[in-house]
């Protein structure tokens, strides 16, 4: 069944806009989700810096009975990569279902809780966007931050939180997907021996 968009004079499909109701059937187990294929990293680079790479970003996509796709995003900062976030989206409504930050930091104005390096969710809704932030406890992690962590030293703990955060959004996870570390960014060239002329 589709839904004529009245501004843009096209046919959507319901399941391109979220709402409460879509959203709650998502997070409730109820669309089939499941993960079914490996990370795929790449580099993203500081604006206008094409080789000062600022974190590694993985999508994947996650399989389920709707009409639309939904993406599973993985975010490392490369300065600190014991500060994470994995992202549930809705690419047709540009949407973050879910946000889960790994000793992130987050401000909740509102509330005047102060998130310092501390593990918190952000979960989505019509009214709030993603302004509902809360503490989890169904992510198995050390909660301080790794004074020596590096891409390897958190694998293990990246594939584990990856898992957790998948199951407390009530998704499976196939045969067909397999943990893929993260890939280390392409250091940037050397310009040594270069002479420079005015």
């Amino acid at each position: 069944m589709f839904v004529i968009s009245m501004l843009r004079g096209e046919c959507m499909d319901p399941d391109d806009v979220m709402i409460d109701a879509l959203a709650d059937k998502i997070l409730g187990g109820k669309v089939g989700g499941t993960l079914h294929l490996p990370f795929r990293w790449k580099q993203k680079n500081a604006p206008r810096r094409a080789y000062s790479p600022v974190h590694v970003e993985a999508n994947t996509p996650v399989r389920t009975d709707l009409s639309c796709r939904l993406d599973l995003r993985f975010r490392i900062g490369l300065d600190k990569p014991w500060e994470y976030s994995l992202i549930l989206l809705h690419p047709g409504s540009r949407t973050v279902l879910r946000r889960l930050d790994v000793r992130g930091t987050h401000l909740d104005r509102e509330s005047g809780e102060h998130f310092i390096n501390r593990t918190h969710k952000h979960r989505w809704s019509e009214q709030r966007g993603n302004r509902d932030v809360y503490a989890p406890d169904d992510i198995r992690h050390a909660p301080d931050p790794i004074a020596d962590a590096t891409l390897t030293s958190m694998d293990e703990e990246y594939d584990r939180v990856v898992r957790d955060f998948v199951l407390e959004c009530k998704m499976d996870i196939s045969a067909g997907y397999v943990w893929v570390p993260p890939t280390p960014p392409i250091p940037a060239p050397t310009l040594e021996g270069f002479e420079e002329y005015p």
